[in-house]
């Protein structure tokens, strides 16, 4: 038997299959706020010979989750195409669920095609996805989505990726954003069950950069196995998608990451993106930007302080190591760090009373 693999996550998937097969990214039934459906097409290639096919779904969203009738089996005569609108629910009797659907079948590697709409049908219906089938050669330890967005005008751009794991083993999948070759907030990691998938809905807001506006930013996925990973870039003006799937990358290299702290957030505080709080743990080589929006002065200067009190109260004494002067928000202030240590810093307007600190670790 050979296996096509067609991996169905919550608005929008990719999927996995064996040997020489093929593998159709994408299914879901999601009723809701932001509701999703697949209509999927199997066809039979051959002039001459019919088609067994089983189809099982794999259901990981939400869970635990259960499909009604986890397998069904069907057969293509010869040229024949089957329909199986919103398959997730009709076929599989499992509405408000997404997850993974793993074709077997007879024939040769290139008998059976499965393709597939995926499709919103509100505040308007909207045209959708089409999932083309794709050979077993597109999984990969190691992927790259490009063409993805995030904010910008209006209601913006979301984006939300995915991967599929087609063995019986478990995987660890990383998802790491890059923009203009910097890293953009904090790799996201999740563990996918054999047969499984994960998606991440919103990567930047999960990665620790909810604002940040890119339309041209690339997300590397390296996993312990070979996976098939995908993305839905979603327009949030008309709901509308587009489905990118992952290209073979090279190996991940340790690239330099940018990292925002906040200045003045909610009091006297410096609150970094990722720790939330005035730890920033980064490694040589990256940036850290300091944001302050509100119209209080503040001030970031390297050095220590002693215990002390409001203004004048204290002792602080700069290092001269980095110093971004004081200044009445909106304003920011960046600062790449080139060596292995721990930098205490303090607020050049607020002393003691306003402290921070930058752990740089070797590459």
């Amino acid at each position: 038997m050979r296996k096509v693999v067609l991996s169905l996550g919550v608005a929008f998937v990719a999927a996995g299959l064996s040997a020489e097969d093929l593998t159709l990214s994408a299914a879901a039934s999601i009723v809701g706020g932001a509701p999703f459906f697949s209509d999927v097409r199997a066809f039979n290639t051959s002039y001459a010979g019919s088609l067994a096919v089983t189809a099982r779904y794999h259901c990981f969203i939400p869970q635990p989750c259960t499909a009604g009738v986890p397998e069904v089996q069907f057969s293509l005569a010869p040229r024949e195409s089957r329909a199986f609108d919103d398959m997730v629910a009709e076929t599989f009797q499992a509405p408000n669920t997404a997850g993974g659907v793993e074709f077997e079948f007879s024939g040769g590697s290139d008998q059976l095609v499965v393709t597939s709409r995926l499709y919103s049908t509100a505040p308007e219906p909207t045209v959708g996805m089409f999932i083309p089938g794709l050979p077993n050669s597109e999984a990969h330890p190691t992927t790259v989505l490009t063409s993805i967005r995030n904010g910008g005008a209006g209601a913006g751009f979301r984006t939300n990726p995915g991967a599929y794991n087609r063995e019986d083993s478990a995987v660890t999948v990383t998802f790491t954003i890059f923009d203009a070759g910097v890293q953009v907030g904090s790799p996201v990691t999740r563990t996918v069950s054999g047969h499984s998938g994960v998606q991440v809905s919103g990567i930047f807001t999960v990665a620790g950069a909810p604002d940040h506006d890119t339309a041209n930013a690339v997300i590397v996925v390296s996993a312990t196995g070979e996976v098939f990973s995908y993305a839905a870039v979603i327009d949030n003006n008309t709901t509308d998608p587009i489905f990118v799937r992952g290209a073979e990358d090279q190996s991940v290299l340790s690239l330099p990451a940018h990292r925002t702290v906040q200045v003045g957030q909610g009091g006297l505080l410096f609150v970094d993106a990722v720790s939330h709080n005035s730890a920033t743990q980064i490694r040589v080589g990256d940036t850290v930007t300091w944001v302050w929006n509100g119209s209080m002065s503040h001030g970031v200067t390297s050095g220590t302080c002693t215990m002390g009190g409001y203004y004048e109260e204290g002792s602080c004494d700069a290092d001269g190591v980095f110093s971004s002067g004081s200044h009445e928000g909106p304003f920011q202030y960046s600062h790449t760090f080139t060596q292995a240590e721990t930098f205490q810093y303090f607020c050049a307007v607020h002393g003691a009373s306003m402290r921070g600190r930058v752990v740089v670790s070797a590459p």
